[in-house]
């Protein structure tokens, strides 16, 4: 049944192409306007204007952030989406304690992507301008951040595998409707986030060398 509602693949890969450019606008502009207003936290002694940059892991780490911070709102949409898949199992009669157990937690999943990305957007500003608190606490957050997104990867994965090989496990129109508009995007998205929090970590190093204002004072 999946396979009948499934999108032909250069149908697919055009659309994926478009969303990610359409995605790109916003986080490249704001990425735009601040960068070249952090310049000055990151001079040195004896270089020139034209170098004060942050270094390039730093700046696209926090242009990702931007990328995924602007999903964090309408994120909320796919518990939305589980919160209507929940609801129809029970209106029509065919809810099932594994299919209810697996939109509820798919739900969650995406609720908790939802709050971890709201404080990615001033992350990024801090990455750039190289704020003194971002410095000391990126390491410990890039591993709260990458442990979590990657328990959630681990557990769309199963649930997916759980999914497509038992049969019987979820009712059928709801293996369709789960996997396209919630359980996939999930995935997605949680591979996104420890992405970014990789980099993130590897940032930390950048963060920590000595500050602008240190060099001034030495």
């Amino acid at each position: 049944m999946e396979t009948a509602f499934s999108l032909p693949l250069g149908l697919t890969v055009t659309a994926g192409a478009l969303a990610v450019l359409f995605a790109a606008i916003l986080p490249t502009c704001l990425y735009l306007y601040v960068e070249p207003r952090g310049r000055l936290q990151w001079a040195s002694a004896g270089d020139r204007p034209a170098s004060r940059r942050a270094p390039i892991l730093v700046r696209f780490t926090a242009w990702l952030s931007f990328v995924v911070g602007q999903l964090a709102i309408p994120w909320l949409l796919v518990p939305a989406v589980c919160a209507v898949l929940v609801f129809l199992q029970a209106k029509l009669g065919v809810a099932r304690p594994f299919g209810l157990g697996v939109t509820v937690a798919v739900g969650v999943a995406a609720l908790l992507q939802s709050l971890l990305s709201l404080r990615l957007i001033p992350l990024g500003v801090r990455l750039l301008s190289r704020d003194e608190k971002t410095v000391k606490r990126a390491r410990g957050r890039a591993r709260w951040n990458g442990m979590l997104s990657a328990g959630v990867l681990a557990g769309c994965l199963l649930l997916s595998w759980a999914i497509a090989t038992v049969p019987g496990f979820v009712h059928p129109w709801l293996r369709v409707a789960l996997v396209w508009t919630a359980l996939r995007p999930v995935m997605i998205y949680a591979a996104l986030c420890l992405a970014h929090a990789m980099l993130l970590g590897r940032c930390a190093r950048a963060l920590a060398a000595p500050l602008a204002t240190d060099v001034v004072k030495r």
